[in-house]
């Protein structure tokens, strides 16, 4: 459970992908995070109509660098799914929205199993009408954690979240404590949201950030954020989303105190579950234009679309193919600043992307 097994075969195989064409072309790539980051917490909370998220809130503003930038990372926030009847007005969550917190639904079964998708959507229909007629100010929830991690099927629950605009689901949930036995890890065998997909293997557009951290699994902190994060910054490069589930019910909590400092020792980015999506999005709609390899000049010339949403943007370009070396890359005939790293045994070069013409040369 340590070991995030699926990304390090998918990392095997893109490996084995740059080997394969390595006599042809150097082939580009997109970096996981914003910014060459490794790590990235998402901080969630469920309120169950205690009261807690307001004050959980100012307290992240308060433990925020002062001057930072929402849009960059730089803030501390999070995502508070909560029942309709939760003290919190409409004229607070707009401002806390507008602060760069997201305030979600924390749909209820009534941790009953559904029989039907009519009895499922059902409950998104009625809770999401009552959540909009009183929060009339906040935009439409585009994440959840469904209540008592109800999950009765296998693909309804995204299925319906879709069709209600919800795309990032964190129902997943490590635990009981029994079997979690406070050791930090992957239980989906990845630290990446990934799209679900149905029984026909037919993809869903709703992402499933698993949640790797509770407040209720037995989990000590900061032992398991400290793993965690060591792990994905360190030599294993197990690098990951690692999403928490720190309850809002109360406006304290030590297991969030603690992931929060952990993360800001380490520079790693607390971001809510919206902030992640639209990264998310931004990135997968990103792509290389017409990446065409000139043999005599050893020059490989392309562009970069970038999706919005993906702010903090970086390429990645092996710098050993059977040409040569990489001896420089322009943009618009003008250099273009790059650190080299290695990343599971090959070496890139990672660079700012940015809207022009790439040119980038290797020799002996």
């Amino acid at each position: 459970m340590a070991i995030p097994q699926a990304d390090e075969q998918q990392r095997l195989l893109a490996n084995l992908i740059l080997d394969m064409n390595r006599d042809k072309k150097p082939l580009p790539r997109f970096w996981y995070f914003p910014r060459g980051g490794k790590a990235v917490i998402v901080m969630t909370g469920d309120d169950h109509a205690q009261g807690g998220t307001a004050g959980r809130f100012d307290q992240y503003k308060t433990m925020s660098p002062a001057g930072c930038s929402v849009a960059n990372w730089e803030c501390i926030r999070g995502s508070s799914y909560i029942y309709t009847n939760t003290p919190l007005t409409n004229a607070q969550a707009v401002a806390y929205n507008a602060d760069g917190f997201e305030i979600g639904l924390h749909v209820n079964t009534n941790c009953a199993d559904w029989a039907s998708v009519s009895d499922l959507q059902n409950f998104y229909t009625s809770q999401l009408n009552a959540f909009r007629a009183k929060y009339t100010g906040l935009p439409s929830p585009v994440s959840n954690r469904t209540h008592c991690i109800a999950w009765s099927d296998y693909a309804t629950q995204p299925q319906v979240e879709l069709s209600n605009g919800i795309r990032f689901d964190t129902t997943y949930y490590y635990y009981p404590s029994s079997w979690v036995q406070n050791r930090p890890g992957f239980f989906t065998g990845s630290g990446m949201p990934m799209r679900f997909a149905d029984t026909s293997g037919t993809t869903i557009d709703v992402y499933q950030a698993a949640t790797q951290m509770t407040d209720e699994s037995n989990q000590t902190y900061p032992f398991n954020v400290d793993t965690l994060l060591d792990k994905a910054l360190g030599p294993e490069g197990y690098y990951g989303v690692f999403t928490a589930n720190m309850h809002t019910d109360l406006v304290s909590s030590a297991g969030s105190d603690a992931i929060v400092n952990s993360a800001k020792a380490r520079s790693v980015p607390i971001v809510s579950s919206r902030q992640m999506l639209d990264w998310l999005d931004g990135r997968n709609r990103s792509s290389f234009v017409f990446p065409t390899w000139d043999g005599p000049t050893k020059t490989l010339s392309f562009t970069v679309s970038i999706g919005a949403g993906a702010n903090g943007l970086q390429a990645m370009l092996p710098v050993t193919v059977a040409a040569g070396t990489l001896t420089g890359i322009t943009l618009n005939g003008n250099a273009v600043a790059y650190t080299r790293q290695i990343i599971k045994g090959v070496e890139y070069a990672f660079f700012f992307v940015g809207v022009g013409n790439y040119r980038a040369t290797y020799g002996p």
